[in-house]
Order: C-alpha cells, then sequence, then structure tokens
C-alpha cells in the first residue's frame, strides 16, 4: 500500500527524554534498531503513536474531515463540500480525498508506530511495571485505530508487524475484531488501574469502555454476533463500578473550551494550540467551521431538520444547537456596538440549525475568545465518555437477558436526568426488550448528536434506511441519490489510489 511503501518509520522523540505530557514539543528522529534500550526511549515511541492522531490540524483526524465518513447519519449534514455531500446522499466514490486524509492515512499512521512498540517493547531495560503499561498504551492506540477502520471499510489490510507486505490481503472483519479484542485484553491487564491526573493517557477503565463498545458494535451488523452483548455489559459495568468517572451536573459543561480532560472523558485525544505549544496539533472542528454564514462561519457541518425536529425539547437540546445566528457582519459595521440575531429558519443560506458544542472560545463577540484563533485550536476530542457507558451497559443488558433490570433502567434515567437540567425525566417502567432497546438507541442520538456515534449505531442496528427515509426528512434535508438501504454503501470506499498499487484491497 502507498501509505507503508512510502512511509519512513520515524518516531518523535521528545526533546528531552520525559514524556510527560502528550501535548510536549517533540521533534523527529530517526528510529534505528538501537533505539528500543531504555524506558525514555519506548516513552517517546508511545508518544509518537499518539502524536499520529493530531499531526495534520488540516487534514488529519482533527479537521472537520473526521466527519466524513459518517455523513450517512441523520444527526450531521453538509450541501457545501461535496465529498462531504457524497456520503450525505450515499453515493461515496474511492476516490473521495477527504475519506483518504482522515479514516485512512491517520488510523494506519497510529498503528504502524504502534506495531513499532509493541515489536520491540520487550527489549527495553527498566522497570517492568512502567514498561508494559506504556507498552500497553501502543496495544490500545492500534486497537482504536483498527475499531475506527473496520467500522468504516469494513475488510482492511491488517499489518501486526514491521514487516512491509507490499501485497497484503483483506482480512475479514471477524479476523480484524478477533485482533482488536486481543490488543485490548492485554492494556486491560497491564494499564493502570487508576484515571490518576489525567493527560489522555488511557487507563484499564478506558480500556474496559472500549471493549465495552467494540462487544456492543459486534453484537449487531455485519456480525450480528448477539452472545457479545453479555461481555458488552459486564465491561461497561465494571467500569461503572470502578467509580473512576461521573457525569457531569451540567450538560452545557462538556463544551466549554475551558473543560478539557473533565471527570466525564473516559478517552479522549488530545490537541493544543498554537498559542500554547506552537505546534501543529490543533484541531479545526471548531469554532467557523462550525458556524453559519451569517457569523462569518464556513458551513462545514450542521444538523438535519428532521433530526432537530424529532430531539425531545429539553435543556440538552439548548446546549446542543445553536438557532440563534449572531450576526457577526452587523456587528462589525456597527464598530462592534450593536447586535442583532437571526433565527435559523430564516436564513437565505443555511436554514438548519448548527452544532453550539464547538463554538464556546472561537466566537469573538463571547467573553471566553481566545484571541489566537477562530478556527484552529486546542479543544480535545472527546472520544468516548461516561454517558456512553452508561448507554451500553442499559442496552447490552437488555438484549443479553431479554428484558431491562433495575441498573439499565437507573443508566439511562441518569442520562434523561441531566439532559432535563436535574429534573427526573423516567422511562416508562415494564417496557419489553425491543421498546427499551429503542429508547436507548433515541438516547444515543440525542445524547452524542454531531459526536462520532449516529452513523456506527445506526450501522449496527441496520437502521440506516429508516432513518433515512423520505417521512424522517424534511425541507432542504439531504435526499439521498442510492438507496440506504443498501447494505453494500455502509462502509466507505477503499481509496483507489490504495487499491491501484495493491490489487488485493479490490472488493
Amino acid at each position: 500500500m502507498k501509505y507503508f511503501r512510502n512511509c519512513v518509520l520515524f518516531f518523535l522523540v521528545a526533546s528531552v527524554f520525559s514524556c510527560q505530557s502528550l501535548k510536549e514539543n517533540t521533534i523527529g528522529e530517526l528510529a534505528t534498531e538501537s533505539f528500543f534500550q531504555t524506558t525514555a526511549d519506548l516513552d517517546a515511541a508511545v508518544t509518537a503513536a499518539y502524536r499520529r492522531l493530531v499531526m495534520d490540524a488540516w487534514g488529519g483526524l482533527a479537521n472537520t474531515n473526521c466527519w466524513t465518513v459518517l455523513f450517512g447519519g441523520d444527526d450531521i449534514s453538509c450541501s457545501r463540500i461535496a465529498e462531504y455531500y457524497d456520503f450525505d446522499v450515499f453515493r461515496a466514490t474511492s476516490s473521495n480525498p477527504r475519506t483518504k486524509s482522515s479514516s485512512w492515512n491517520i488510523p494506519y499512521g497510529c498503528i504502524l508506530d504502534a506495531n513499532s512498540v509493541i515489536s520491540n517493547w520487550e527489549r527495553v531495560s527498566g522497570d517492568e511495571t512502567f514498561i508494559k503499561s506504556r507498552a500497553s498504551e501502543a496495544y490500545f492506540l492500534r486497537a482504536w485505530s483498527y475499531f475506527w477502520l473496520v467500522r468504516v471499510f469494513g475488510e482492511i489490510p491488517m499489518p501486526l508487524s514491521t514487516v512491509v507486505d507490499y501485497e497484503i490481503p483483506l482480512s475479514s472483519i471477524a479476523e480484524v475484531y478477533q485482533s482488536i479484542i486481543s490488543d485490548l485484553e492485554f492494556a486491560i491487564a497491564n494499564l493502570p488501574a487508576q484515571r490518576g491526573n489525567y493527560e489522555g493517557r488511557p487507563c484499564r477503565m478506558s480500556a474496559k469502555a472500549l471493549l465495552s463498545q467494540v462487544y456492543l458494535t459486534m453484537a449487531g451488523w455485519p456480525l450480528n454476533d448477539t452472545g457479545k452483548y453479555a461481555l458488552a455489559a459486564k465491561e461497561a459495568k465494571d467500569v461503572i463500578d470502578s467509580k473512576q468517572y461521573v457525569l457531569l451536573e451540567d450538560f452545557n459543561d462538556l463544551w466549554l473550551d475551558a473543560n478539557d480532560n473533565n471527570a466525564e472523558v473516559v478517552w479522549s485525544i488530545q490537541y493544543c494550540s498554537m498559542l500554547d505549544c506552537g505546534l501543529p496539533v490543533r484541531c479545526t472542528f471548531i469554532g467557523l467551521n462550525a458556524q453559519p454564514d451569517e457569523e462569518g462561519g464556513w458551513n462545514q457541518f450542521y444538523c438535519e431538520n428532521g433530526f432537530y425536529n424529532r430531539f425531545p425539547d429539553n435543556y440538552r437540546k439548548e446546549c446542543t444547537f445553536l438557532t440563534e445566528f449572531f450576526d457577526r457582519q452587523f456587528w462589525e459595521e456597527s464598530k462592534r456596538t450593536e447586535t442583532r440575531y437571526i433565527n435559523y429558519k430564516d436564513s437565505k443560506i443555511n436554514p438548519y440549525p448548527f452544532y453550539k458544542k464547538y463554538v464556546d472560545g472561537y466566537c469573538p463577540w463571547l467573553p471566553t475568545w481566545r484571541e489566537d484563533s477562530d478556527h484552529m485550536g486546542g479543544r480535545d476530542m472527546n472520544y468516548l465518555r461516561y454517558a456512553e457507558v452508561l448507554l451500553i451497559y442499559a442496552e447490552a443488558q437488555c438484549m443479553a437477558e431479554g428484558s431491562p433490570n433495575a441498573m439499565a433502567y437507573e443508566c439511562i434515567n441518569e442520562v434523561r436526568k441531566r439532559a432535563n437540567k436535574g429534573v427526573a425525566d423516567d422511562l416508562t417502567p415494564g417496557l419489553n426488550q425491543s421498546a427499551f432497546r429503542n429508547e436507548v438507541i433515541d438516547e444515543r442520538g440525542w445524547e452524542f448528536a454531531g459526536e462520532y456515534c449516529r452513523w456506527f449505531d445506526l450501522i449496527r442496528t441496520e437502521k440506516v434506511g429508516e432513518m433515512n427515509s423520505p417521512d424522517k426528512k424534511e425541507e432542504n434535508d439531504p435526499i439521498p441519490t442510492n438507496d440506504p438501504g443498501d447494505k453494500s454503501r455502509w462502509h466507505a470506499p477503499i481509496p483507489d489510489t490504495e487499491v491501484v498499487l495493491n490489487p488485493n484491497l479490490q472488493k
């Protein structure tokens, strides 16, 4: 494959051999056979794998391109950028450059560095507990990367060593998941038990939470391995029982720029603004990227009207969506002395609700504005938070045992209560398996709207066609040009540049 063929192994070795933070300055030095000798070498090599996830603010995972392959979900849309819209209307092709930049190159780059650590960590001399702990982070990162890839593309090549195979075949979906499970089991056995002073490194419960997500996904399409529901419930329950995480009392606090690494974050990908770190590890799914024209924004993603109108009218909806657009031009013309707002329904360009989650700190009319940039900053990508663990347990337990138990109700009701600003909004007791599961899937949609869950939920529950049907669409929503119920379109095509170099990747 082109990505492996052209890649010379570089480690981003810390300028001083102690990586106390994943946001520290690092420089690149060529890895040699003698590199893996000390714990400092190992620490720097593991940091290199993390850096793969954040090193390209313009075209990598930190960019709005991370949503490219998720636009088939009913929670996000974009008509302005053709490569996004192609996924929105189910006509994506293998030549889509934004698919490759974020969902192929970045995870495979992380795998490349993780494989080097995994192949060499046993040569390192020093404290055995520390060595296994750091090595386990590489196993965790490789598992996460393959989990993203297999959900996006289905069958994929799966290199597990540093040996480059230019004719590597596709591995089956089941084979990829087996490798993911094995990596996470190693991580669970060797990562620190406690979260500690969180700076983006996983602990044992982070790995268990990710494994619960993996098992829940395996229980649905395309594997439909329903025996995994019980395993998903077990892993999620272990995380809940550990009491290491809590739901933040106020849903809005999750989206404050100053509130990264809060007590709800189970695992996040760490970014750092140029002002703070002087490095190109900024995220660009914030600020202008997430704002409408009226606010001077770039309209790179927003919400479908059908999804917004189905969303329960509660505090969470208020915190999630931007429906009154700040008239930035009027404000600038008044020399920033007068303000005016425009309701989204009256927008002549984008009559959609936008996401409020990603704008704090990046609007000059807000008191939290950071002057270093209004579209590139240090907002972390909170991939997995405690609310999801609660909902994984609720769904998985119900599906495993045939009906929800008391704890399953407690988990979903805890999420619903926060959504209602602390006022109880309990589900009707006594729901059967199907009704309860549907409530959980809906709750996941509302809780994680505009994040990284909805599309994958629709795939595993085989609801893609249903949620993209005409009766779910409203005025201005994208109308699929191909059948959204066609499962052959649920996985993105492997980039054509990779297939040209290795025909074994052709499906």
